[in-house]
């Protein structure tokens, strides 16, 4: 019986053959996976697609690909969609776990977030992304470029392109938790920025109740402005908000140091009792820590025209791989 997490993804892949109109290859299936927040290789597909043939629930087709036989359709509508709308809440709650991330000695795992985009777009990208990272928006100076050919994460950067890495700000959430205090991220939304400050936010998604990352509905639907922001101090960027109890609060602030001393910061709204926080309701004993994204510096590029595959949450990496850009 394969873990939760690897059923997950057996489901959604019945779920993409079953949307699709004949055969599909392992490669399209990968980009479909990475694209709903799966992060997973070409290879690691072929393994999960052998998993299916096995039980029955795919048959392959030559080398045109594989289709969805009679019982993978019915072991996809017997799928509980309550799993599938926790998954997002339950991925979050695991890379909290697993950050290792250490602000004081500055070293550990850290929770990235992955875009990859065409090669020939690669210098004026990293220029828009330190524009975006000097301006505030981001989580952290320091990233990884990954070029083609080259892996990361285990999966091989596809020819013509290259992955960049950014801190997501779930590495804050799960330095917290790892201090020994309970942290709940709460929403992900679009915080409306004016004279280069945060005002209130405009459309906010929760995290428990959406099968979908909140920051790739809100980039795929071009609801951010954050050029814009970069240009005239006023515009739409990509925010979390999490609670943590309000007896924390203190020492939230003094972590809360820590991180900015080690690189890590974003944070514009800290541990505010405020109810409602900036226009987000918070719960009564606890208090409010709004943070902008580490996706901000991708929808940048996605608002510039570059073409990019955008995977919030992708990954633990050790943070010594992620440097400054020179």
């Amino acid at each position: 019986m394969p873990d939760a997490e690897t059923q997950r993804k057996l489901i959604e892949i019945l779920r993409i053959l079953s949307e699709s109109n004949g055969e599909v290859g392992a490669r399209k299936i990968a980009e479909e996976l990475n694209r709903r927040g799966y992060n997973l290789g070409e290879r690691a597909t072929r393994y999960h697609l052998r998993m299916l043939d096995e039980r029955g629930f795919t048959k392959k087709h030559g080398y045109l690909g594989r289709v969805i036989t009679p019982l993978g359709e019915e072991e996809l509508k017997h799928a509980l969609v309550t799993d599938r709308l926790g998954f997002i809440s339950t991925r979050i709650e695991d890379y909290e776990f697993r950050t290792t991330f250490d602000p004081s000695a500055n070293t550990g795992d850290a929770v990235v977030n992955i875009c990859y985009i065409n090669k020939a777009d690669c210098d004026k990208a990293l220029e828009v992304l330190k524009q975006v990272v000097e301006a505030g928006y981001a989580i952290s100076p320091r990233l990884k470029v990954v070029d083609e050919g080259q892996e990361i994460l285990e999966n091989d950067v596809p020819e013509g392109q290259v992955a960049i890495a950014t801190f997501c700000s779930i590495t804050i959430d799960g330095v917290l938790l790892k201090r020994g205090i309970p942290v709940s991220l709460k929403y992900g939304g679009i915080i409306r920025v004016r004279d280069n400050k945060a005002e209130r936010f405009t459309d906010i998604i929760d995290y428990r109740g959406t099968s979908i990352n909140p920051m790739n509905v809100f980039v795929s639907r071009k609801m951010t402005s954050v050029l814009k922001v970069l240009e005239t101090g006023s515009g739409n960027a990509l925010a979390n908000v999490r609670e943590i109890p309000i007896n924390a609060r203190e020492k939230a602030l003094g972590i809360i140091e820590e991180l900015r001393g080690a690189e890590v910061y974003g944070i514009f709204s800290a541990c505010e009792s405020v109810r409602p926080l900036l226009g987000v309701p918070v719960e009564p004993g606890t208090c409010g820590i709004a943070s902008y994204s580490g996706i901000n510096p991708f929808a940048a590029l996605a608002e510039m025209g570059i073409k990019t595959r955008i995977i919030p949450l992708a990954a633990v990496m050790n943070s010594k791989e992620l440097k400054r850009l020179d």
